[in-house]
């Protein structure tokens, strides 16, 4: 038997893509576009007057999977141009899920990775390591089709 422990749930995936880092930089941290890459956000609003990715400022995005919809509120935790841009479901001190997108220049373009780390198991994840792992595997998926859906929009 596995036993699954928030630290080990954690899933990531790198594409490199043909655009400067400041530009993909600017597509991500434009969350109210993410649902045209992601293919569980649909979309999200910003909560704060600032309307734009600092560190500090809230949003709220719209999900859907499985027939499932649900919003979360989200606080950014980290928004360097062209270096960083991080996020976590819950807020910085309560939070459960961090989102981050690293941004390095590579001769191709920029190599893009997105992580997604569980940092505390809430009930909706599941109970069973089976469970645990599905939504992991199911993230991964997630984050593939997101990296290449942002590689198409790119280089479009």
């Amino acid at each position: 038997m596995i036993t699954i422990c928030a630290e080990e749930l954690s899933a990531v995936a790198t594409r490199t893509i043909a655009a400067p880092p400041t530009t993909l930089y600017a597509m991500v941290s434009d969350l109210p576009r993410m649902g045209e890459w992601s293919p569980t956000c649909s979309g999200c609003r910003w909560d704060d007057e600032a309307r734009a990715a600092t560190v500090g400022v809230w949003f709220t995005g719209s999900n859907s999977s499985g027939g499932r919809q649900w919003d979360t509120r989200s606080e950014v935790t980290a928004a360097d141009p062209g270096e960083r841009f991080e996020f976590v479901v819950g807020g910085a001190v309560e939070g459960w899920v961090r989102w981050s997108y690293s941004f390095v220049p590579d001769p191709a373009g920029t190599e893009v990775t997105e992580t997604w780390q569980i940092l505390r198991l809430v009930p909706h994840m599941g109970s069973s390591d089976q469970e645990l792992l599905a939504l992991q595997e199911r993230t991964l998926a997630n984050i593939a089709t997101t990296l290449d859906n942002l590689k198409k929009a790119a280089e479009a």
